[in-house]
């Protein structure tokens, strides 16, 4: 069964000055929405880099760049898909915010998997001393998605192979994990090497394969914890196939996949007290720390489409 963690990252800077001393008034926290920035304007020296929130498909690389007191905080996504971010600025040293210290910022896809995403400015600061060190730190959660997307209509098929029958083990609300950003999730009791296949079209764009083990102790709430394919639809929704086998994923990020295309095995990794396989279909929310669940139905035979019930027991047909 499934919850996510989202993530943390913490970012130290300590750079060489360069010329020209500056001060400015401390920033304030920016309540607006997700938002859109420009390419950055300034081409400085690069003072720091970091790369993180990286799984097979891209990473987040977040960037400082300097040209004499001004400073610009950077980030690019690497994903062919948006990333939605929340982000936090502290403890200042020999720095100034001359903008907001806190947002929300929707990164660009990049055009393939690990391409060159269009960098975006989140802050810019300025350095006070310039004969002096220089610091501050960097928050961020991320999630997959661009919270603008909104499922178009459409009847998912049953995750997994034709012939194959299971329960519903956890349905849309369900009490164990499917609160917030896994409201309306639904997890099916598979045994481990279940063929997990699409049930929808699209683009895979990002992929874990390296998670072992699970639990249900607060370790195991992290992404990274458990395998999991997330798939890219034509309404710029995304498909969650989670607690996959290790080593048990059978696509890659770019590759196109149709309805019914076999994508992994189902297997009992992450945050999990049972074999399972989970899907939901979801995206980013507004603030960028949590996800988006949408409700969804299932085509349980020909002609017969259903939301997903607890307990109850659907053979894939098609």
């Amino acid at each position: 069964m499934t919850a996510v963690r989202t993530w943390l990252v913490l970012l130290l800077v300590s750079c060489q000055p360069a010329i020209g001393p500056a001060a400015v008034p401390r920033g304030t926290t920016d309540p607006a929405p997700a938002r859109r920035s420009g390419p950055p304007h300034l081409s400085g020296k690069l003072d720091d880099r970091m790369v993180d929130f990286r799984f097979d498909g891209g990473q987040l690389e977040v960037e400082l760049y300097r040209d004499g007191t001004r400073i610009e905080q950077i980030v690019r996504n690497r994903y062919a898909v948006p990333v939605t971010i929340h982000w936090t600025m502290e403890a200042f040293e020999n720095v100034e915010p001359r903008s907001p210290v806190e947002g929300t910022t929707v990164l660009p896809a990049a055009s393939e998997p690990l391409g060159a995403g269009e960098p975006v400015v989140i802050a810019e600061l300025s350095q006070i001393d310039p004969a002096a060190r220089y610091r501050r730190e960097l928050y961020f959660h991320a999630r997959f998605g661009d919270p603008s997307a909104h499922p178009a209509p459409y009847v998912y098929a049953l995750p997994y192979s034709h012939g194959l029958t299971f329960a519903v083990l956890q349905g849309f609300h369900g009490a164990f994990s499917h609160r917030g950003s896994n409201e309306y999730a639904v997890d099916f009791n598979c045994p481990v090497a279940t063929p997990v296949v699409a049930a929808r079209p699209g683009v895979v764009v990002a992929v874990n394969a390296s998670a072992q083990g699970s639990g249900t102790s607060p370790e195991f709430l992290e992404d990274k914890r458990a395998n999991f394919v997330i798939v890219r639809h034509a309404d710029g929704t995304l498909g969650e196939y989670m607690h996959l086998a290790p080593s048990g994923i059978e696509v890659k990020p770019g590759q196109a996949v149709k309805r019914g295309q076999e994508l992994a095995l189902s297997g009992n990794t992450g945050f999990s007290s049972t074999p399972h396989l989970h899907f939901q279909v979801m995206t980013a929310t507004d603030d960028g720390v949590a996800k988006h669940s949408f409700p969804f139905e299932l085509a349980v035979g020909p002609q017969r489409a259903s939301a997903p019930v607890l307990g109850q027991r659907y053979a894939a047909w098609e």
